[in-house]
């Protein structure tokens, strides 16, 4: 019968996560609160998810374009004017459209004389403010457009923030 070979480094990780279970067993015995039931976890996660997704988002859309580029491009800009009625602040954390297959949140950058973009996690629309995108600063880069864009027709962007609250735009695509 041939032997089994482990190697000599193998051992301390098996030690470890041998210990690890045993004191994860030993923990689970000695807690004085029972985990709840799968079932019951579950049901908690979709509630969560259910009220994230039926609590309005506190913006509005004060306007909405997108910049219309010729067949065979594949990546576009979106410009949204947003307003922030309330006291705090609402940092958007997503973007998404059916037109395309991902899009970015973006700012451009200006550094000796250059302007570039750059994406970002978040972007924030301030508290009793507004943030106004445009081609020289903050905006939606939408990537691998599925289809090309028609000039005076309009996309729905799905705008999401760190509550999971989510927006939907409009914005009407225009030539540049």
């Amino acid at each position: 019968m041939p032997q089994r070979f482990t190697p000599a480094f193998a051992w301390p990780v098996l030690a470890a996560l041998g210990a690890l279970s045993l004191g994860a067993l030993a923990g689970a015995q000695h807690t004085a609160h029972p985990a709840p039931a799968p079932a019951q976890n579950a049901q908690a996660q979709n509630v969560q998810a259910q009220n994230a997704q039926t609590r309005p988002s506190p913006l509005r859309v004060l306007s909405g374009t997108v910049v219309a580029v010729p067949p065979g491009i594949r990546d576009t800009a979106a410009f949204l004017v947003l307003s922030n009625p309330t006291a705090q602040p609402v940092v958007l954390k997503a973007a998404s459209t059916s037109a395309a297959d991902h899009s970015m949140l973006m700012v451009t950058t200006h550094s000796d004389g250059m302007s570039g973009m750059k994406a970002v996690p978040t972007l924030t629309v301030p508290a009793r403010g507004t943030l106004k995108m445009g081609h020289m600063g903050d905006h939606v880069m939408l990537m691998n457009l599925k289809r090309p864009l028609t000039v005076g027709k309009t996309l729905v962007i799905t705008l999401t923030d760190t509550e999971g609250r989510t927006l939907k735009a409009t914005a009407t695509v225009r030539k540049p």
